[in-house]
């Protein structure tokens, strides 16, 4: 499948997406039919794993979803299942040094960008459709292409080195997480601090230098559309579980109101 989610970042067009949590096909067919472009397979804080993370994907492309997927650590195991199950990009939580960020560019892209394995896997139809029937050097460069590495600046370390990461071959963009960059800065939640918001113009500036796209998390509506107005190119609005809870708590109130 061609990556739609880099389509439309390349076209401008302010993509939304969500964390995926609560684990079930049918959840993800149902956010397809909402107008959302992407999710985000929690592997990270979620319970699953490649093998049901397979199952999600699956349902995403039936429903025109890109399904990204937040590694769990950053190993070579955690990153080369999850892309031979068909996963279209990669969130790397707790990135701390330019190291770390080399190694998961080795683990996912091809050579020559990185060393990922080679293997005909379910991304590809098992070695049966159309772009495995080309050389494998036109493969590797078709997968490296549409296969989205974005590391999370959500800690000190990351935020130290960012003007390094984002310019590293294989690094297509950064996504943000403001929760644990303000707790790496000792600055919990206080997300108008002149310090943390420096940090975040810091990121943006970093993106655009490079050329790479920047993303961030936003809690609600309102949020999602002030980053959008502040100049990200994507945002992952809330998760799924608690859009759902606070859907049902506002109708399940409203019920009430209307039955007393």
């Amino acid at each position: 499948m061609k990556n739609t989610l880099k389509e439309k970042l390349a076209k401008g067009a302010k993509p939304i997406g969500t964390f995926f949590e609560l684990g079930s096909p049918s959840v993800v067919e149902a956010l397809g039919r909402t107008g959302l472009d992407f999710i985000i397979l929690d592997n990270e804080h979620g319970p699953f794993e490649a093998e049901s993370s397979r199952d999600f994907a699956r349902a995403a492309e039936n429903v025109g979803l890109t399904a990204l997927a937040r590694v769990r650590e950053v190993s070579r195991p955690a990153v080369l299942k999850l892309l031979d199950v068909g996963v279209q990009g990669l969130i790397v939580p707790d990135v701390h040094t330019v190291e770390q960020v080399q190694q998961i560019v080795e683990y996912a892209k091809y050579f020559p960008v990185g060393k990922r394995g080679f293997c005909p896997s379910r991304k590809d139809g098992w070695g049966f459709d159309e772009m495995a029937q080309q050389s494998v050097p036109d493969q590797m460069a078709y997968w490296n292409e549409q296969t989205l590495v974005i590391p999370q600046c959500e800690t000190v370390g990351a935020l130290e080195h960012i003007e390094e990461i984002v310019a590293m071959d294989g690094v297509d963009g950064i996504f943000i997480g403001p929760f644990d960059l303000s707790i790496s800065m000792g600055i919990p939640g206080q997300f108008t601090q002149p310090d943390f918001v420096a940090a975040l113009e810091r990121v943006q500036k970093a993106c655009r230098d490079a050329g790479k796209f920047c993303m961030i998390f936003a809690g609600n509506p309102a949020a999602v559309a002030e980053r959008f107005q502040q100049g990200y190119d994507s945002v992952a609005y809330s998760l799924d579980a608690t859009v759902l809870t606070a859907a049902f708590q506002a109708d399940v109130a409203e019920i009430r109101k209307r039955l007393s």
